[in-house]
């Protein structure tokens, strides 16, 4: 569970040295995009926040990037529809869904789909660390 003690204690321990991965978050939930993008700058990555899938042919135009971490449950389209996307225009690009649902996608959909893996809310930073780091 992320509390703001946990995200505090992170920012002491780690400090700031930007070395890590390009990473572009998608949630229509301004919130858990802030709280993500706070956990993942002070585990040294850049971050990329938008609301909504639409605007992802703009920003992979802008910059490139290692990994996307989608809601999987969005307004205008879900995060399945995002990793298809991605995986047909942007080969390679790891995509993490989070969702409340812990049994959304079998293995199976998952690689159908370009799907890297699973992100289960409430996220733990632990398990947010190990999924960015692998």
């Amino acid at each position: 569970m992320v509390t703001l003690f946990r995200i505090i204690s992170l920012k002491k321990n780690i400090g700031d040295r930007r070395m890590g991965k390009k990473i572009l978050i998608i949630d229509d939930q301004p919130d858990i995009l802030e709280v993500l993008t706070e956990i993942l700058e002070i585990l040294n990555h850049e971050v990329v926040a938008i609301t909504s899938g639409h605007n992802l042919d703009k920003k992979f135009q802008e910059t490139s990037f290692d990994m996307v971490i989608t809601d999987y449950q969005m307004p205008d389209m879900t995060g399945v529809d995002i990793a298809k996307k991605i995986k047909t225009k942007y080969n390679g690009i790891k995509v993490y869904i989070i969702s409340g649902y812990h049994q959304l996608l079998s293995e199976e959909k998952m690689h159908e789909y370009g799907i890297s893996g699973l992100l289960n809310k409430p996220f733990d930073i632990e398990e947010l660390k190990r999924i960015v780091n692998a």
